[in-house]
């Protein structure tokens, strides 16, 4: 059989192909026979809408053609963006407890004061438990304890890529990274806005980035990820002046590397094409800041510390 290679968006293939299945008989038969097809469409499960969240269980817990084992074998990465804590997150989560790529950016808005939304948060950190991701894109606030994550659980003992689109005066107060004993690959957002940097920033910046590299000897590619910045080079020339202050040395450290996004609201999912990207760009300039060659300079001409790469 030749490889299926969907041109639709496989949220919309996986509704095509259902109520086809749905509407007749024989369609159910065709549809059925191509396994592979639904291999493809549940291999990237993306739920940004309470809608779809509901759907998606629906299909989970009624299914007639797959059973619970099918979805905890076939589903590899699953996306979470939805603006609600409830039992059918955990639900789904428990279903797909074999994910290898996981996007969990949920906003529990409400939980401090309802007693419902504090007891399904409680739900989801115990769905989330027996998972083991390696690709791990999150909004961490509540998850595993609030305000800071705990890096021991062993939810994260494989993760080797994590990018964390908090803002940095979450994670700037986070400590515990070199408990994560896999991790390669680390992305920091920081949201700028208009602003320049101040000194205050710019120094807890400096001061979370040196902990995180000289404590994860094993981390070869760090990235501060500019967003919404309209001065990108004046930002990453901020942070490391104080960070070449801190360490005592005349150049950062090889492996970290400023990145400006123009483009945030596009796909940020552990599993995109998009992420992907970026860590291999990412790679590339570590790459050539440890061959100490070409060095591209931020704003003063008589500086060479690193790249400014645009995502």
């Amino acid at each position: 059989m030749r490889s299926l290679k969907p041109s639709l968006p496989h949220d919309i293939l996986r509704i095509i192909f259902e109520h086809a299945a749905l509407d007749d008989r024989r369609t159910a038969l065709r549809v059925n026979a191509a396994a592979r097809v639904e291999l493809i469409l549940y291999s990237i499960v993306n739920l940004h809408r309470e809608t779809t969240c509901r759907a998606f269980l629906r299909t989970i817990e009624t299914s007639r053609t797959k059973s619970r084992a099918f979805f905890a074998t076939n589903v590899k990465s699953l996306c979470i963006s939805y603006d609600v804590y409830n039992d059918r997150t955990a639900r789904i989560i428990t279903a797909c407890r074999g994910v290898t790529s996981l996007t969990f950016w949920v906003i529990p808005t409400t939980w401090h004061t309802s007693s419902t939304t504090r007891l399904s948060h409680h739900e989801i950190d115990a769905a989330l438990d027996p998972l083991r991701p390696k690709k791990l894109s999150v909004l961490l606030h509540g998850v595993f304890g609030f305000p800071h994550p705990r890096f021991h659980l062993s939810f994260f003992q494989k993760i080797t890529h994590l990018s964390v689109v908090n803002k940095w005066e979450d994670w700037t107060t986070w400590r515990g990274f070199e408990l994560l004993q896999c991790l390669t690959h680390l992305s920091l957002d920081l949201r700028v806005g208009s602003r320049f940097i101040d000194e205050r920033t710019a120094y807890a910046i400096a001061n979370t980035l040196h902990t995180i590299l000289a404590r994860c000897p094993k981390l070869r590619v760090c990235i501060l990820l500019l967003i919404f910045d309209s001065a990108p080079s004046y930002t990453a020339t901020a942070v490391v002046d104080t960070l070449v202050c801190q360490a005592g040395s005349n150049t950062p450290d090889a492996r970290l590397v400023f990145m400006h996004d123009s483009e945030p609201f596009l796909d940020r999912e552990a599993h995109s094409i998009r992420e992907a990207r970026i860590w291999k760009m990412a790679e590339q300039t570590v790459a050539i800041q440890s061959s100490g060659g070409g060095f591209w300079k931020f704003e003063n001409p008589s500086r060479s510390y690193g790249f400014l790469v645009h995502a």
